[in-house]
């Protein structure tokens, strides 16, 4: 849809063109020769300004494809193959190895454009500090990890501030996300994506405004980015979200997609709503279920902080940090908690509805008498399937309401509408 408006666009201006140039190059009695190959150089520096703009305005095509393309880790850790998910025509050409926060990225590429694709959180301790490390540091600094230090910037505004841990994040991934697009670039690809669900959808933000923030000369001036976030945590203050929002969003081109009944959204946890959050319910929503094993996932420490307050667990954050990561990265130096706490969001909204569970009855023999506190007891002596604490942030489920509501007839043909592991 986007190349044929552009091809239309190039038509018209090509016809409006050759008739002033004919009309000029007629009075100046120019020749032929001349015309044809000033002719050319025009067509084709105008042909690339068109096609190195991506069209303003939400997409529900473009999105339907990023959550899908958001989708690929969930079906590698499941299927090993994330090839039924992916959209018609992208091709993987690169995967980053993971971080010592367990970060990593994807780039797809389809034609002259490609998609970089951040991964969501693990259940890696370090994926988990990462999100929970939710101080803020300004907009603009440098951070020393691995015994080097690397300047950042995410805004200009001299208050506005980020979250810690996703900076972190992205310090850690420049190089790699640079050397990325640079490699794009080489091969004509100036048209680039940025998405990714849940802790995925707060980077995707980060290194968009990391990216339009760099020096000069880092990166091409003919780079065009759009961003689709899903389900993503806030990462920045009121002043960090301005500036986004009137360099970005305002233009079109960032969008956060959230479902009202997904509390990842609405993190990080102000000072006021950390006071909800028990060790146990924490838990719950790290994990998304009744019973876990706290040594497999190493979050110990993390639910002890909340314990304390969350003035504490500001302070104690950056010991965290020390503790699990310098071993791994040498001495890691962030610049100064600011006082401010408070997150803002970034991009424009669209709301999704609260997704649809199944109505899941079983007899009590069909239950392993283990999984008996997922069901609830129903008057007729069968069982009824609770809802898992994490459905609402799953993100096959928000792939399935999109389709849902942005394309009917793709979704009356889709085959799956539940992960039997998500139910």
């Amino acid at each position: 849809m986007v190349e044929e408006k552009i091809i239309g666009m190039f038509i018209v201006l090509n016809k409006v063109t050759n008739q002033f140039v004919f009309r000029y190059f007629d009075t100046h009695q120019l020749s032929k020769m001349k015309y044809l190959f000033i002719l050319s150089a025009f067509i084709v520096f105008t042909h690339q300004a068109l096609l190195g703009q991506f069209e303003a305005g939400f997409d529900k095509k473009e999105a339907i494809d990023m959550i899908r393309i958001c989708n690929s880790h969930t079906f590698l850790e499941l299927y090993n193959s994330d090839a039924p998910i992916i959209p018609n025509g992208y091709k993987r050409t690169y995967s980053s190895q993971p971080n010592v926060l367990d970060n990593m990225f994807q780039v797809y590429e389809k034609g002259d454009f490609a998609v970089i694709h951040f991964r969501g959180s693990t259940v890696h301790p370090n994926s988990w500090i990462e999100n929970l490390y939710s101080a803020m540091i300004p907009a603009s600094g440098s951070i020393t990890v691995y015994n080097e230090r690397r300047d950042y910037s995410f805004a200009k505004y001299p208050d506005a501030a980020v979250h810690s841990g996703y900076a972190l994040a992205i310090t850690l991934l420049s190089e790699d996300i640079i050397a990325q697009i640079n490699r794009l670039n080489a091969k004509g690809i100036f048209q680039i994506y940025l998405t990714g669900h849940s802790q995925g959808g707060a980077l995707a933000t980060m290194s968009r405004a990391y990216i339009e923030n760099l020096p000069k000369g880092i990166v091409s001036d003919k780079n065009a980015f759009k961003t689709y976030a899903f389900a993503n945590p806030m990462s920045g203050n009121a002043y960090f979200a301005l500036e986004y929002n009137k360099r970005f969003t305002q233009q079109g081109t960032s969008f956060r997609i959230i479902n009202p009944s997904d509390i990842v959204p609405s993190l990080p946890l102000s000072p006021k709503q950390k006071e909800l959050f028990s060790a146990d319910n924490l838990l719950a929503l790290l994990t998304g279920e009744d019973t876990y094993d706290l040594k497999k996932l190493g979050i110990e420490l993390l639910i002890k902080q909340f314990g304390d307050g969350f003035t504490s667990y500001v302070n104690k954050s950056n010991q965290m940090i020390h503790k699990m990561i310098t071993m791994q990265a040498g001495e890691v130096i962030l610049p100064e908690y600011v006082e401010d706490i408070t997150y803002s969001e970034v991009g424009e909204v669209y709301k999704l509805k609260t997704f649809v569970y199944p109505t899941i009855i079983k007899d009590s023999l069909e239950i392993n008498p283990s999984d008996f506190s997922k069901y609830t007891r129903l008057p007729d002596g069968k069982y009824q399937r609770k809802e898992p604490k994490f459905y609402q942030h799953k993100p096959y489920n928000y792939y399935v309401e999109m389709l849902r509501i942005f394309d009917e007839n793709e979704y009356k043909r889709l085959k799956i509408k539940f992960l039997p592991e998500n139910l």
